[in-house]
């Protein structure tokens, strides 16, 4: 049977297939893309097909929830090319420059549905998607690769002391989006608003920081705590990519998503009328989705190997680079197009967010042990993932069920 290595990122890990001898790499460029399009067939299909057929769709002035529905997909293999050509440049980088690349262009697809949103005036499906995004991977990636691991093992282990971590992350957000939104509710004022502007945008300055000190800290000060035992003996694969075509193909498929989004929110107004659903639902469960399908699969399909450490990494990491990095670079991007985004996320959703991350953090915290090297260990099995997944499905209920009606839209309720 074909074994696994696993790649480092800033996000933790991610799986790269390998033969039972180690692969030689690629003589040159062309081999490299026919062996990355040859091993993804799906995605590689998807790309060539729904890509042009979204930008086909805009240009051809086709009904908005077609051109909504092509970019929709189109998005999901060109987050996919993204990732895969910074992996390639990361390679050649060292650690520290590889972490940062993977840091900023891991999330670029969330950051362009943001910019989009913010330069269409979207600011509620901008903050739901970030919140979305959250979810998504605390509640359902979470939830499926337990539930997917706990069909093949009873009991599955990982690093308390990592998870503890980055639990500790996702509590300090819940502080830092917490303190303006109860601020704002408890206080009408238009001053007070205008005091909370501000409060967003310099506590935003202060997440970046503690995102970049996490960096430092899972990539050099604690790298060992985010690590299976022994894993640090496995080799990396080499890039199927030069630096040079790595580069320009990690350029040209952002720039070509940059487009892809701009159109999907362009088309979003009337899409969500057509099809009778909210934009809260768009936001928090549909457009999260197109984003990180790869690392979701990753995270399952590594949980399925009992590789528990490498899941909750981009699970739970993913979850803490939505918190301290996206959200906060989006809110002064706001403050760089004049545009009053905030840390302001509405009662409703913060009570979400503050329930998904106290559910999250109790099944981390359930079941430790010790191991004989001394150390803590965390355990999970399959009913755990099950209860992550109805609470996100009963989450999705609430928001499908909602409609597009303004006037009963929770993120309208004070």
């Amino acid at each position: 049977m074909a074994q696994h290595e696993v790649r480092r990122t800033s996000k933790g890990y991610s799986q790269v297939p390998s033969g039972e001898h180690r692969l030689e790499p690629p003589q040159n460029d062309i081999q490299g893309f026919i062996k990355i399009f040859s091993e993804h067939k799906i995605l590689s299909t998807m790309l060539f097909v729904a890509t042009p057929a979204g930008f086909g769709s805009h240009y051809m002035d086709m009904e908005p929830q077609y051109v909504f529905a092509c970019n929709f997909v189109a998005i999901i293999p060109l987050a996919w090319l993204i990732g895969k050509a910074t992996e390639d440049v990361a390679a050649k980088t060292g650690e520290t420059v590889g972490g940062l690349l993977n840091a900023t262009f891991g999330n670029v697809v969330e950051m362009l549905i943001c910019i989009a949103g913010i330069r269409n005036g979207e600011i509620e499906v901008v903050q739901c998607t970030l919140l979305g995004s959250i979810l998504s991977n605390l509640l359902l990636v979470m939830g499926c690769a337990f539930l997917a691991g706990g069909m093949f093992y009873a009991l599955q282990e990982y690093n308390q002391a990592g998870a503890a971590i980055q639990c500790s992350l996702m509590s300090m957000s819940v502080f830092a989006i917490g303190l303006p939104t109860i601020y704002t509710n408890v206080l009408h004022q238009e001053a007070e608003w205008e005091h909370m502007v501000e409060v967003s945008r310099w506590a935003s300055v202060l997440l970046l920081s503690i995102y970049f000190a996490y960096l430092v800290f899972q990539l050099k000060t604690h790298a060992d705590l985010f690590q299976d035992e022994g894993e640090s003996d496995e080799e990396e694969d080499p890039p199927d990519l030069s630096m040079g075509t790595a580069s320009v193909t990690l350029l040209l498929a952002t720039v070509i998503t940059s487009f892809s989004t701009d159109f999907l929110i362009a088309a979003l107004e009337t899409t969500v009328q057509t099809w009778n659903i909210s934009k809260e639902f768009v936001g928090i469960i549909m457009l999260p989705i197109i984003g990180n399908a790869a690392e979701h699969y990753t995270a399952i399909t590594v949980a399925m190997k009992d590789k528990m450490d490498l899941s909750l990494g981009v699970a739970a990491g993913s979850s803490c680079q939505m918190a301290l990095l996206v959200t906060p670079f989006t809110v002064l991007v706001g403050w760089f197009y004049g545009v009053d985004m905030t840390l302001n996320f509405h009662m409703f959703q913060l009570c979400v967010l503050i329930f998904a991350v106290f559910l999250v953090t109790t099944i981390l915290n359930t079941g430790r042990t010790e191991r004989e090297s001394g150390v803590l260990v965390g355990k999970t099995n399959w009913f755990q993932g099950y209860i992550l997944l109805v609470t996100y499905f009963v989450l999705a209920i609430i928001y499908f069920f909602e409609g597009p009606n303004h006037k009963h839209a929770l993120a309208d309720s004070y």
